[in-house]
């Protein structure tokens, strides 16, 4: 059975970056994230591009928002869960977008009572940065995460990324384990698989 291994945190704050890089170097990975239905998982989804999907996402209500989110969540973890790789990286999960949703005003009693549908994982990597060295990485802002702004800038994301980041809160983060992702790749890189060998 496939081992669960979550690669979470904050927007920014490298995620994406070390998964890929995990999946260069484990043998047997199948990538799980939000994307896995546009990326060839459904055919005739109305979206072009990302930012399609962000134009809608801006559009929706707090609780249909989170609903369409949930569901393309949903399904990228039930096709993950098919996978006869030996492990499961799973890129931001749902801690990442519920916390963002319950920041934009989705109802917790909403939002928590989902949680169970999504299978626990068996490894949680927490990756933080400090908010200056964050928006550094940053050359483009989407609307979604910068507070559903018309115009997003570096002030609308770090606004809303505080906003986001007391969210975390909510979960029990027993057992977890804290990256700082300002070390240089390298060294996260070994850090990560350190800890996904042990």
């Amino acid at each position: 059975m496939s081992k669960l291994v979550c690669i979470t945190g904050m927007d920014g704050v490298g995620k994406s970056t070390l998964v890929n890089s995990l999946t260069s170097i484990l043998p047997s990975v199948h990538v799980s994230n939000i994307w896995d239905i546009m990326n060839g998982g459904i055919k005739n989804i109305p979206f072009g591009s990302a930012k399609d999907v962000d134009n809608y996402l801006c559009a929706l209500t707090p609780g249909s928002r989170f609903l369409f989110l949930a569901h393309t969540l949903k399904y990228a973890i039930d096709k993950a869960m098919k996978s006869d790789k030996e492990i499961i990286l799973l890129d931001g999960y749902y801690y990442k977008y519920f916390s963002t949703e319950l920041a934009l005003g989705a109802s917790k009693e909403l939002v928590f009572s989902l949680i169970n549908e999504f299978p626990k994982p068996d490894l949680v990597i927490y990756l933080e940065l400090g908010m200056e060295e964050t928006i550094k990485r940053k050359d483009v802002m989407s609307r979604y995460e910068s507070g559903l702004a018309e115009q997003p800038d570096k002030n609308h994301f770090i606004d809303f990324q505080e906003k986001a980041l007391e969210q975390w809160k909510n979960y029990d983060r027993k057992g977890w384990h804290v990256i700082s992702t300002s070390k240089s790749p390298a060294l996260l890189l070994k850090e990560t698989l350190e800890i996904i060998e042990h």
